[in-house]
């Protein structure tokens, strides 16, 4: 009897050994999914944050950059039109001259100071008149706008396009310096320095004409482009020039 007593006890105790054991895994159980919700909660919390301060921070680093880029493309007008207004400047440098000689002759029919158109004897008269002559062209820097300057600041390089070179003015006469030959019938008188007047205008064309044919065009764009590269290599620029198609 005594032995069955203490079977039955022993198996109690078990019991109750293994209830505490049962009762102690579900602590653990319950603790540990209450620890991985707090963690899950912390991490999820983390995260959102990191997000946030993400979105603030790419927020911010766009306002700088759209800030920035509103200065440096402000800098870069400022730059080119300082640019554009210092080659107006050089304008009277970009020219090249040619000193020529007209040659013009003349000939006509006069009675009594009027013309005539037949050709009676001694009223013809035959007229060779030299005029030298200072002709400029060269290329109007003036017109030159800031949509034709191009500039690379990485490489330091100018891309400029200028207005094709053109005559500036009016050849120069030099009539002081004019000879005048001529041949006179009978009815006609010398020609005087005053006739020569008279033929300006031709002997003006003449030398334009005979200025171009020598290249003084060309020259004259060869020289602006000497004056830029020069004035750009000046500023730590390497200038590269083309001009336009008329």
């Amino acid at each position: 009897m005594a032995h069955q007593e203490d079977t039955e006890t022993l198996e109690e105790i078990k019991k109750m050994i293994n209830e505490l054991k049962q009762t102690k895994a579900e602590i653990g159980a319950t603790a540990a999914v209450r620890q991985h919700t707090v963690h899950r909660r912390l991490f999820s919390n983390i995260k959102s944050r990191m997000i946030m301060f993400s979105l603030l921070l790419l927020l911010l680093l766009t306002v700088f950059l759209g800030i920035r880029s509103i200065f440096v493309r402000e800098g870069e007008t400022q730059k080119v039109a300082g640019f554009v207004e210092q080659i107006q400047d050089l304008s009277t440098l970009a020219t090249s001259k040619a000193y020529m000689k007209a040659v013009v002759e003349q000939e006509d029919n006069q009675l009594f100071g009027q013309k005539i158109d037949a050709n009676f004897p001694g009223t013809k008269r035959k007229i060779l008149i030299i005029i030298p002559g200072e002709v400029i062209a060269g290329v109007d820097l003036s017109k030159v706008t800031k949509s034709d300057l191009e500039i690379n600041e990485d490489h330091k390089t100018i891309h400029l396009i200028l207005p094709k070179a053109e005559i500036i003015q009016k050849p120069t006469l030099y009539f002081d310096q004019a000879q005048i030959f001529s041949s006179e019938g009978l009815f006609r008188s010398e020609a005087s320095i005053d006739e020569g007047y008279a033929f300006a205008e031709l002997a003006q064309d003449q030398i334009v004409a005979e200025a171009t044919e020598q290249g003084l065009l060309t020259s004259a764009e060869e020289q602006a482009t000497k004056v830029i590269e020069t004035f750009m290599n000046r500023m730590g620029y390497k200038a590269t020039i083309e001009y336009k198609d008329n």
